[in-house]
């Protein structure tokens, strides 16, 4: 007679989701893979751009911000409800900066990590900006009563070096912790910089480099266009991994709908969906 946990490992069917949640559970402690919306449906180009999830992306883009949002945020990495990842972000201005926060959860049952952001930025001048954040993660396997924590740094800066140009960069886990070495696979640090070009007072231009611990050296260009009352359309290509992607954002205020899509050579299509709203 099979032990009923032996045929739980033995069901064809359970070797599914951990086949494909391997890869991405290896980049979870890092949350590489972060479900931002607006920043997927460009590639990934994020130093410059002022999102709902800026707490977890450039904490220096909290700084221009003085309205107060929350955003509700799903994606879905190889198409599979098994990892998909969903979050929570809210950013509250105070006055003479922006405190925001991102908390994401991604896995199956037993076999989950949870992510925490706690974010500033503030102004240092007009036209720059600055910011700070810590981030703390949880990955367990709750039915065998086993967690391994972690904690990073990341920090951000952001010029506007002319009405129409913007410059930053940012770095993350320039000094990271985990309970558990082999964790540390994808937490090493990452550096982006890059700028964003204004252009016929509505479209948008972004081109950022990025080096990251886990893919090296990732060249990103996107270009975000509005398309008719309320609507804006974005598209976005990366070099490593190869990525292609495209989104469009409705806003119907004070409501925000943002719906993309990457292809990433080496995992297929990612969808990705968000409802914020601003006060």
């Amino acid at each position: 007679m099979i032990l009923p946990l032996l045929w739980t490992w033995l069901r064809p069917g359970f070797f599914i989701p951990v086949f494909f949640l391997l890869p991405a559970w290896l980049e979870l402690p890092a949350q590489a893979y972060w479900s931002e919306t607006s920043s997927s449906a460009l590639g990934g180009a994020y130093v410059t751009l002022e999102g709902f999830s800026s707490a977890a992306l450039n904490q220096a883009c909290l700084g221009p911000g003085e309205q107060n949002s929350i955003s509700l945020q799903h994606c879905r990495p190889y198409l599979l409800k098994e990892i998909g990842q969903s979050s929570l972000s809210a950013q509250f201005f105070t006055g003479t900066g922006t405190l925001g926060f991102a908390l994401s959860t991604q896995g199956i049952q037993g076999l989950r990590q949870s992510s925490l952001w706690l974010s500033y930025g503030m102004k240092l001048h007009p036209d720059v900006h600055a910011g700070m954040g810590i981030h703390v993660w949880n990955s367990s396997l709750t039915e065998n009563w086993r967690y391994h924590y972690g904690i990073s740094f990341a920090a951000g800066i952001r010029i506007k070096v002319h009405p129409s140009w913007v410059l930053a960069c940012h770095v993350a886990n320039p000094a990271s912790w985990t309970s558990l070495d082999r964790l540390n696979l994808s937490s090493g640090m990452s550096l982006a910089a890059g700028f964003s070009y204004s252009f016929l007072e509505a479209g948008v231009i972004f081109s950022e480099i990025h080096v990251k611990a886990i893919y090296g050296l990732s060249l990103v260009q996107a270009i975000k266009w509005p398309f008719g009352k309320g609507i804006t359309l974005s598209m976005g290509v990366a070099s490593n991994p190869l990525t292609f992607s495209w989104g469009m954002a409705i806003k119907l205020k004070p409501w925000s709908l943002l719906f993309a899509f990457q292809y990433r050579s080496h995992s297929g299509t990612v969808p990705f969906s968000s409802i914020s709203h601003v006060w």
